[in-house]
């Protein structure tokens, strides 16, 4: 009777020992998916934040002179900003401030152009800029004007 109440205990003491090892094993490989997972959204963030994004937005102040606006829009200073697609000869640059040197994050440049008669109703920019991340960034967008 005596052994069968220590092979019982035995038993027991196994099973929850086998038990403890099993949910140490899935706790330590949640930590690990939990790790690698946090790991990756840091180095999202941290890359988000070298990064600039260039895009832009035409204002129409009068019957034919407008404004493009050039807001940078990401996290990080873009430098070296340029702009294809102004060189078309319905546009007149008032102000031609290209390659724009450096625009802080959420700060916006201007450049003021007339349009002459014949103007399509939309332009095609493409601007290409640098920033902490890397060099040679671009962006495309087709505003009315």
């Amino acid at each position: 009777m005596e052994m069968a109440s220590i092979i019982i205990s035995i038993i027991a003491l196994l099973g929850s020992l086998a038990t403890y090892i099993i949910h140490d094993h899935k706790i330590k490989e949640q930590e690990k998916k939990i790790n690698e997972y946090q790991l990756a959204k840091f180095k999202e963030e941290e890359e988000e934040g070298k990064k600039a994004l260039i895009s832009g937005n035409i204002i129409k102040i009068e019957k034919s002179q407008r404004v493009l606006k050039i807001y940078n829009k990401g996290k990080a200073t873009a430098t070296n900003i340029n702009i294809q697609g102004l060189d078309i000869r319905e546009i007149e640059l008032q102000d031609n401030i290209l390659p724009y040197e450096l625009l802080n994050p959420q700060d916006y440049a201007q450049i003021k152009f007339l349009i002459i008669m014949n103007a399509p109703s939309t332009i095609k920019l493409t601007y290409t800029w640098d920033d902490a991340y890397q060099t040679g960034n671009s962006s495309t967008q087709i505003l009315p004007l």
